[in-house]
């Protein structure tokens, strides 16, 4: 039996199709949890009573959503060591996305049922586990309005999740102070930098709906990518935001790349972190790659 997670805030009845096509297409029976019903943690209680109550009865976790929902999920429910797997229908899906897994439902179930799990890696940022990129800085205050933006919303239906993080991101930049950052690397040297606007570390390539801030990260390499963007002023940094869609940002004088399985990030200031669009406190930051951590389907 697997069990099936729906962010269903936008309303359950929107999900009735995808529910149909899971009903006559998935291979193995299910329980639903549609996320409007719940208040605080009442779903994930109720959840892991049914897994009490069915032992070996469940076979996976099935998560209808995009990053946000996946990322809450996994903070609950990893610890049971059972496959995932993903239906896409959030807004940036940048997880779902580095893993090539379909935004069509249809094809996004057959590959559930075709029984494959694989084995990817995970960041663990503060104790809180991450599954694409952690961002801080411009970038993670950039993500924090997003959640509460009607400027998202209005763009999200016309599938346009990207073309909202950035319309975010330009409003951002006019206000944020840069900052100064040291980054210890798997315990050894200490890089510095200054006027430092953000600083991404990719356990996977995309953030913001398909942005790839970290275009070598790969979820099966047992590594982290970090991307800093440094050394610049706010007229600068807005010429250099087109060349990230190219994946040309990182040949740039005013980008730093860095790749190790952990990383201590500290600043002067209070900066704000992100990671997969949510919220997770301000710095520093203790971060490290979780090797095989999750299996998926």
């Amino acid at each position: 039996m697997y069990i099936i997670i729906v962010n269903s805030y936008a309303g359950k009845y929107r999900f009735q199709h995808i529910m149909t096509q899971l009903n006559t297409q998935l291979h193995i029976p299910f329980v639903t949890y549609f996320s409007d019903q719940y208040q605080g943690e009442d779903m994930w209680m109720e959840i892991e009573n049914k897994i009490k109550e069915q032992k070996e009865g469940v076979t996976g976790f099935i998560v209808v959503g995009g990053d946000g929902t996946f990322h809450q999920t996994i903070q609950r429910l990893l610890p049971y060591n059972l496959p995932f797997g993903l239906i896409p229908t959030g807004s940036g899906n940048d997880f779902g996305r580095a893993l090539k897994i379909p935004r069509n439902t249809r094809k996004a179930i057959e590959r559930i049922n075709k029984q494959q799990p694989q084995l990817y890696d995970l960041m663990e940022v503060n104790g809180q586990k991450v599954l694409s990129v952690l961002g801080i800085g411009v970038d993670a205050e950039t993500a924090i309005k997003c959640q509460k933006s009607r400027i998202k919303k209005i763009l999200n239906r016309a599938l346009l999740g990207s073309l909202a993080y950035i319309t975010v991101a330009l409003k951002t930049i006019l206000t944020f102070r840069s900052f100064h950052v040291d980054i210890e690397v798997d315990n050894g040297k200490v890089h510095s930098f200054t006027r430092t606007w953000l600083i991404a570390a990719g356990n996977s390539s995309y953030y913001g709906g398909g942005i790839p801030i970290c275009p070598t990260a790969d979820p099966q390499n047992e590594k982290l990518d970090l991307v800093i963007v440094h050394g610049l002023n706010a007229f600068q940094l807005f010429l250099v935001m087109p060349t990230v869609f190219l994946k040309k940002h990182v040949t740039l004088p005013y980008v730093t790349t860095l790749k190790g399985e952990q990383f201590s990030i500290k600043t002067k200031e209070t900066i704000a972190v992100q990671g997969d669009g949510e919220e997770l406190g301000k710095t520093p930051v203790q971060v490290k790659v979780l090797k095989k951590a999750i299996n998926i389907y």
